[in-house]
């Protein structure tokens, strides 16, 4: 393992300050972070959606179409982004009020709901309840949702009442007669005149209080009573993306929200957060939170293979791919390439980027190029994301240019480079490490797929994606963390 500089440490906690371990610093062109996941599996047999080209197979050096490379005359300048996409992290419902035996609303003032979940700096806090005496009003925080963790890493505890609203769902018509306490209620009801989402009491300290207690990495939500409205069972939603349950001012989603504030169930709404992809791992919701590493992307011939990395062997001696895959350090990557003949672009960005921030490429091709890119998953040890190894098309057969989202043929690689440890936990993660060299040699070598993730972050359990797929909402399912566009600069 190479040498790697506490200034890429910095430069990526500057990005997102409130992961553990990380100090608010200035910016540059590098940054650095790691981790991995013990139980990551390399398997590679599952079988991509219609139009992915990749098999996902151990061996990623399928070439490309047999176009003949352009001349430099036909150059065409690209604009990529790669974006920390991940916005959903954990959910759990609570429905069974404190003592009882069996699940139901909160029928008299002081009964409580608790509900346990974990979660990792730099996540947020969204919840719904509604307030059962009426035709769609529920009780939430608003769409930013409540920061559970300060810039610090330490955790957020206390009464949190002041952060809750009662909201109108805007999907029911308000009418004493068709409440959902009312015989038949639940089932009646005209639509709305506006079918906004839109806060209907600010101060709700009548009606309910929240708490926040933390322990041993485990939060606790406590939902009181304290007040006529009736409170029913409801979600909570740990979460990065702003607006996770609602938009204030825009209609419902059609997610589930309606049926939680119309009838008290928030089973719809658990369900579309846990939908499963057609392999079986999370559609929609993320295995991590993680900055990205400064990036690098390339051209190269369609006929060739991805220059930087072979999937199946050992990084090549200098190509750069340990020093960004164990610390975020793409400049080795970029002289590489540069080196060996090739097109190359570092990203635009100070630094690395957290969750909703993006990576900015410019990039100059020419008719019968492949695009690749490597970016570091900081909290891990020497994971990146990239392309397959026969890169994605910058142009179509014809030669012209074929922009879009590539995200779909985004991938996480493992370096082989460093022993892998939980993601986000692990003491020889650069976040962390007290050394900057620190971390034991993998056993295995070879550069392969993350077929697994143990979600220790926030409780989800090992999340199992063969291929590795990272593109968010991607229909296979995976680990929803990336989206990766390509755009023509006219």
């Amino acid at each position: 393992m190479h040498m790697r500089s506490m200034l890429m440490l910095s430069l990526v906690c500057a990005a997102s300050p409130g992961l553990a371990g990380c100090v608010v610093d200035g910016g540059g062109a590098d940054a650095g972070g790691s981790t991995g996941d013990p139980n990551a599996d390399s398997s590679t047999t599952n079988d991509p959606p219609p139009g992915d080209t990749d098999p996902g197979d151990t061996d990623a050096t399928t070439d490309g179409p047999d176009d003949t490379t352009g001349e430099p005359d036909d150059a065409q300048t690209f604009r990529i982004t790669v974006t920390n996409a991940g916005r959903y992290h954990a959910t759990e419902v609570f429905n069974t009020p404190e003592g009882a035996k069996e699940p139901g609303p909160l029928v008299e003032v002081g009964q409580a709901y608790s509900v346990q979940f974990s979660a990792a700096p730099g996540s947020r806090l969204n919840f719904a309840t509604m307030s059962a005496a009426t035709n769609d009003w529920f009780f939430a925080p608003e769409g930013a949702g409540i920061e559970l963790f300060d810039s610090d890493g330490t955790p957020m505890t206390g009464d949190i009442t002041d952060a809750i609203d009662l909201w109108d769902a805007g999907t029911e018509e308000e009418d004493p007669a068709t409440v959902a306490t009312a015989p038949g209620g639940a089932e009646a009801g005209d639509p709305d005149d506006d079918d906004t989402v839109r806060v209907v009491m600010a101060d709700v300290s009548a009606s309910l209080t929240a708490d926040l207690a933390y322990e041993e990495g485990v939060f606790t939500l406590t939902l009181t009573r304290e007040g006529e409205d009736i409170l029913t069972p409801g979600m909570v939603v740990v979460h990065t993306a702003d607006d996770a349950l609602f938009t204030e001012g825009q209609p419902d989603r059609g997610a589930g929200l309606e049926l939680l504030a119309e009838t008290g169930s928030p089973m719809d709404l658990y369900d579309w957060f846990n939908e499963p992809g057609t392999d079986g791992a999370p559609l929609r919701l993320s295995s991590s939170i993680t900055p990205f590493s400064p990036g690098v992307v390339y051209a190269f011939p369609g006929e060739g293979s991805d220059p930087l990395f072979t999937q199946g062997e050992a990084a090549i001696a200098g190509s750069g791919v340990e020093e960004l895959a164990e610390a975020g350090n793409n400049q080795v990557a970029f002289d590489y390439l540069t080196g060996e003949g090739y097109e190359a672009a570092l990203s635009e960005n100070d630094g690395g980027v957290g969750p909703g921030g993006a990576l900015t490429f410019t990039l100059d091709a020419v008719p019968g190029d492949r695009l690749g890119f490597a970016t570091m998953l900081v909290q891990s040890n020497d994971w990146f994301f990239a392309f397959n190894n026969d890169g994605v098309a910058l142009f179509d057969d014809d030669g012209n240019p074929a922009p879009g989202d590539s995200s779909i043929e985004a991938y996480l690689f493992d370096a082989g480079t460093e022993a892998d440890e939980p993601v986000g936990l692990g003491e020889n993660q650069a976040p962390r490490q007290a050394d900057p060299d620190a971390g034991d040699p993998d056993e295995d070598p070879l550069i392969r797929r993350v077929g697994a993730i143990d979600d220790v972050q926030f409780g989800k359990g090992l999340i199992e994606s063969g291929p590795a797929v990272v593109g968010l909402e991607d229909p296979r399912g995976g680990y929803n963390l990336v989206t990766v566009t390509v755009e023509l600069v006219e």
